[in-house]
């Protein structure tokens, strides 16, 4: 199943950090709502799984699940754009 936020079209979403491979690449916590999801946060990281563990415990009480867009060969700067362009897309 795919989640879209902006124009991106990202894996999930998942209830179970076991769903995700911890490889880089941009992920976003989100709710359900009516119709699709709302977007609590977007990032990027190199060790997805890692960052979505601590992401979840600095979250803990709220309903979230995650959503990932694994970007294999893109660098931190590359991704850093990404989530920047992602962000404008969703405001």
């Amino acid at each position: 199943m795919s989640v879209y936020i902006g124009h991106h079209a990202f894996a999930g979403p998942f209830r179970s950090l076991e769903q995700v491979v911890d490889k880089a690449g941009l992920y976003a916590l989100v709710t359900p709502e009516a119709r699709g999801f709302r977007v609590l946060e977007v990032n990027q990281s190199a060790n997805l799984r890692s960052a979505l563990t601590l992401c979840l415990a600095a979250k803990e009480g709220q309903e979230a699940q995650m959503a990932v867009l694994y970007t294999p060969g893109v660098q931190r700067s590359g991704r850093l754009r990404l989530v920047d362009k992602i962000r404008k897309e969703c405001e």
